[in-house]
């Protein structure tokens, strides 16, 4: 069987989404017995209390179908963000709704634009649709160029792409930043905010996305449960859109596409805004601690707005063999001069905190 005359010719440049090593790998690999796993953004504490409880209440009832139309959690995150539930969107996650909105909007021959390096969904969506990806490179500080941004639009670009909190960089435009260029965006664009990081987010002039969401001018923001909420296993993303976009992605999402457990898990972990207070003050303590480490050892890094810090390596191959022989699992970018390195408990702090001083100490400098 020659499966080139099944098989779409544009997947063939494309390469599959490649997930961080899992802690059994590391444990066989490096010998070591504890692993911390900080490849993925996950939040290093398990679903809020309240979810594991609603999980385990909706457990026995699993043989039922899921709300295909996940009305309650719709109108939960209505009633909780103040924005009618005619305008919500949700899905397997917010890399599905990424997908989808592409689908529903992306014509062959199509531009997408982004920043780079950010979220390697938005150039996978490109190709999946036969759109031509355009990339436009962060400015020296590792922040999104809004300007060259906006003249890298044209008359056949579809979809712009703004992730903030950026990933990987963990790096912010401001309100002003936005604004500017808001107001110079053509109307023939969707402007796509991905905002899976913004609960992290603890500077005054960040531009929440929701804020300049009315229901009528393109603009979407995503947001997820798999972050903040640490429920990454469970699968369960959100958006606001105008309605005609909510529509044309109900027409494409899989029946029944996001799970009972997730949709009832999500639900309750809104209700607990104490404990996302908690996090994120917990999360601003643990980068704190790993800054003075890195400041200490002359590694530079990335002011991060997010669960994680991006650090520049000369020796980005190196440095995270060395790290996997302490049981940490940094985010490597092939050769790229950086890794990203997830924000975990203070027991991984201070544990990724000695992996440092001890490679730092061997190799010299990183």
């Amino acid at each position: 069987m020659d499966w080139t005359t099944l098989i779409r010719p544009e997947l063939e440049p494309m390469r599959a989404y490649q997930p961080g090593l899992r802690g059994s790998e590391v444990r066989e690999r490096a010998g070591v017995e504890r692993v911390l796993k900080l490849s993925s953004n996950e939040h290093p504490a398990g679903p809020f209390p309240i979810a594991l409880q609603a999980i385990a209440a909706v457990a026995p009832h699993l043989n039922r179908y899921p709300d295909g139309s996940c009305r309650a959690l719709r109108g939960r995150l209505s009633a909780h963000w103040g924005v009618d539930e005619r305008f919500i969107s949700v899905t397997n996650g917010s890399n599905e709704l990424l997908r989808l909105i592409a689908q529903a909007v992306v014509r062959p021959g199509d531009e997408i634009v982004y920043a780079w390096p950010s979220f390697v969904v938005y150039p996978m969506v490109a190709s999946m649709f036969a759109a031509k990806p355009v990339a436009v490179p962060l400015t020296a500080d590792q922040r999104h160029d809004l300007p060259a941004m906006l003249a890298a639009i044209t008359g056949r670009t579809r979809i712009v792409f703004l992730c903030n909190p950026n990933n990987p960089t963990g790096t912010i435009y401001d309100r002003d930043e936005f604004e500017a260029f808001l107001a110079a965006v053509p109307a023939h664009v969707l402007l796509v905010l991905d905002e899976a990081y913004f609960e992290f987010v603890t500077d005054g002039a960040y531009p929440d996305g929701l804020g300049y969401f009315d229901g009528e001018r393109p603009v979407v923001v995503t947001r997820t449960f798999s972050k903040m909420y640490s429920l990454a296993g469970l699968r369960v993303g959100y958006g606001f859109m105008p309605e005609p976009l909510v529509s044309a992605v109900d027409k494409l999402r899989e029946p029944f596409n996001v799970n009972t457990v997730g949709q009832i898990a999500a639900s309750y972990s809104l209700g607990d805004q104490a404990e996302v207070l908690r996090r994120r003050e917990e999360n601003q303590e643990q980068k704190t601690y790993l800054y003075s480490c890195f400041d200490r050892l002359g590694i530079r890094y990335v002011e991060s707005h997010t669960n994680f810090v991006y650090f520049m390596t000369e020796r980005p191959v190196e440095v995270f063999e060395a790290l996997l022989g302490h049981g940490v699992i940094a985010r490597d970018f092939g050769n790229a001069p950086a890794l990203r390195l997830g924000v975990g408990t203070p027991q991984d702090t201070a544990t990724c905190v000695a992996a440092f001083q001890e490679i730092v100490g061997r190799l010299g400098s990183i």
